[in-house]
């Protein structure tokens, strides 16, 4: 089975991570990938819909979309393979997905981005599922909607929202901090958490932070008794607007209880549990404070 996959940076990995819960059997996660609504299901018959399911795979077509009023929308054409204790069976079907502007959401709890709607149908076969997949969102996708720069950097002008494992995670909440999206810096921290704030002074932290760099590594990992914890190495250098720089370096721990486990919503996602960060000494080697930060 490929790496576990918890990604709404775009429509696109919104829907696989869709579908790899799906294929994990992890139903309330998958659940969660679905926007709130009165047209949603109760969470049980959502589940009992995947009964005879054993495995599936989506293949995605072109996905393309709309802005309007601080939401944007995306059509995602897919096709869904599926293995059920009947046989085999194919799906073809276009998803909404939707996201109110991060920018706007000044207040927790972050909504991200999420599944709006999904019409899907069954059909005779894989062929004939692929064959129907550039029309089956009619116009809907035919006008690209880019999301964020391509690339790997956490820069303002991309757009990271990773829960997938630990070291992505952390780049998630740089890449909110840099976009100055308070309110998504701030979903990435365990509810409860001892050493979490109110958010208003959490957004006030980082009231002179202009810019920052992450430097990380993915870290170490340990599962036991349903539940992981992720430390990730990371040092931080902030660019003040006042033009100075400083350099913070430590250790984020990061939870995740059993996604299998998990069994009455909401999901809770991998989330930050704890961090010991400390400024570091001007001119400090990166390389070295990196070794060094989760002893």
């Amino acid at each position: 089975m490929s790496a576990y996959l918890d990604d709404r940076s775009s429509a696109e990995q919104v829907v696989r991570s869709y579908y790899d819960a799906v294929g994990r059997h992890q139903y309330l996660r998958a659940y969660g990938y679905w926007e709130p609504s009165t047209t949603l299901p109760s969470f049980e018959v959502f589940e009992k819909g995947f009964a005879d399911t054993t495995s599936v795979q989506v293949e995605l077509g072109t996905v393309g979309g709309s802005p309007g009023a601080g939401q944007l929308y995306w059509s995602v054409p897919a096709v869904v393979l599926a293995t059920t204790t009947a046989g085999a069976q194919s799906f073809v079907g276009c998803y909404t997905l939707h996201l109110a502007r991060p920018e706007i959401q000044t207040e927790p709890p972050f909504k991200p981005m999420a599944i709006q709607m999904g019409q899907v149908s069954i059909v005779a076969s894989a062929a004939a599922a692929r064959s129907a997949l550039a029309g089956v969102c009619g116009g809907a996708n035919s006008n690209p909607l880019p999301w964020g720069a391509p690339g790997t950097g956490i820069d303002a002008t991309r757009y990271i929202d990773d829960r997938s494992a630990g070291e992505e995670l952390i780049r998630s909440y740089y890449n909110a901090v840099n976009r100055k999206e308070y309110s998504r810096a701030y979903g990435y921290w365990e509810a409860g958490a001892p050493q979490l704030s109110a958010f208003a002074p959490f957004a006030a932290g980082y009231a002179n932070t202009k810019a920052v760099a992450l430097s990380t590594k993915p870290g170490t990992s340990d599962a036991g008794a349903g539940q992981t914890y992720y430390r990730v190495p990371a040092v931080v250098t902030a660019s003040n607007a006042d033009g100075s720089t400083t350099i913070f370096a430590g250790c984020y721990t990061l939870h995740l209880g059993s996604p299998n486990a998990q069994a009455t919503p909401p999901f809770r996602p991998l989330a930050i549990q704890s961090a010991r960060i400390a400024q570091a000494a001007s001119g400090s080697s990166v390389s070295d404070l990196l070794s060094s930060a989760c002893p």
